[in-house]
């Protein structure tokens, strides 16, 4: 018996080292990775840390300098590889125009802050990265998602410093049901992205639906997604999400600011716009091989589903035109799709806010 538990033990200390060895490495690699992923980043002109006080924010810009317009994007809540995977939307904007990304704190190489998550704390700080990274207002803000909604509060807040506003499926901070953080709180993985064990599960959690970029955008766009999982500040921003939507929609100030409400996710009004986005939904499972409840099929020939389907972007649609009345001079454009709208449709999402932009000359 006793020569049993010994060799039970040493096969329970050795399996102990062989998971110690396993961390340790992973821990090692990760840090090798990550250095080498910034030099790189640097190189493409991904990386400009520019300081707003305690800790810094990244500011990156693209295009022509001087141009006719500048344009500044804004990721939606973790979105962190936003200055890499919006660049396929925004490819013919960049010739004539600026476009510059400015990363929240936590997000890709920006760094983290204990700074609360507020529309005004994130605002204050977009402006303070612009003005110290020497870029001038006005700006045409270019918000994804929640993105859009601080975009929105800034138009209100500063109706001076922007020309225009373009909302890219765009959070509707004035619909009810965003006030109420209904969610479950979601998984932290901020521990075991810090070893780098995401590395492992990138490709089946995040980051999985960008098509058509190269494999360095796509090694580029990773490398950001993992800078930005292990950020608490990305949490304490989620926790706040409702709140914000809230103080967001109460600031609204109705203004001249031309702006455009990009529709994706609200934008199925026929059959056929759910049968052809089923379609593509299924494509990016199969070929990704996603779990089925990451992403479930919403239509598979059940019309009662169908009815269902049409009638709840019915009453989206109905939210965005009131949302639109309380922003003041907001088109409205639907492109039925997934909510990253600029990852599945890149051009027609960039030649819909190209010709906004256009339209302001």
């Amino acid at each position: 018996m006793k020569k049993t538990f010994k060799i039970l033990g040493r096969i329970i200390l050795g399996l102990i080292a062989l998971l110690m060895a396993f961390v340790l490495f992973t821990i090692f690699f990760h840090k090798i990775k990550t250095k080498k992923e910034i030099s790189d980043l640097k190189g493409r002109g991904y990386y400009n840390p520019v300081s707003v006080g305690d800790y810094s924010l990244n500011v990156s810009s693209f295009g022509k300098n001087n141009g006719n317009h500048t344009v500044v994007g804004l990721a939606g809540l973790g979105m962190g590889d936003f200055s890499v995977s919006g660049r396929k939307m925004t490819e013919s904007i960049e010739k004539d125009n600026l476009v510059v990304f400015v990363d929240r704190a936590g997000y890709g190489i920006s760094e983290d802050t204990n700074k609360e998550m507020t529309n005004e704390n994130i605002i204050e700080d977009y402006r303070l990265a612009l003005k110290n990274a020497g870029v001038k207002p006005p700006y045409v803000l270019m918000g994804h998602s929640v993105g859009g909604m601080y975009a929105s509060y800034w138009a209100s807040k500063y109706p001076d410093e922007i020309e225009g506003v373009v909302m890219l499926d765009g959070s509707v901070c004035t619909d009810p049901s965003y006030w109420e953080n209904t969610e479950e709180e979601g998984q932290d993985y901020t521990f075991l992205a810090k070893m780098g064990m995401l590395r492992y599960v990138l490709r089946k959690e995040w980051n999985v639906w960008i098509d058509d970029i190269s494999d360095e955008d796509r090694r580029l766009s990773d490398a950001l997604i993992l800078m930005s999982v292990d950020s608490n500040t990305i949490n304490k921003e989620d926790q706040l999400f409702a709140q914000n939507c809230k103080t967001a929609a109460d600031s609204l100030v109705v203004n001249n600011v031309p702006k455009l409400y990009i529709g994706a996710t609200s934008g199925l009004m026929t059959k056929e716009d759910v049968i052809e986005y089923n379609k593509w939904q299924n494509a990016q499972i199969e070929k990704y091989k996603l779990k089925e409840d990451l992403l479930p099929t919403e239509y598979d020939d059940n019309d009662e589903e169908l009815v269902e389907i049409l009638e709840i972007c019915k009453r989206d649609r109905e939210q965005i035109n009131n949302y639109a009345n309380k922003l003041g001079n907001c088109e409205i454009k639907y492109l039925p799709g997934n909510h990253a709208i600029y990852w599945q449709k890149p051009e027609e999402c960039g030649k819909l806010v190209k010709d906004f932009i256009d339209g302001l000359n």
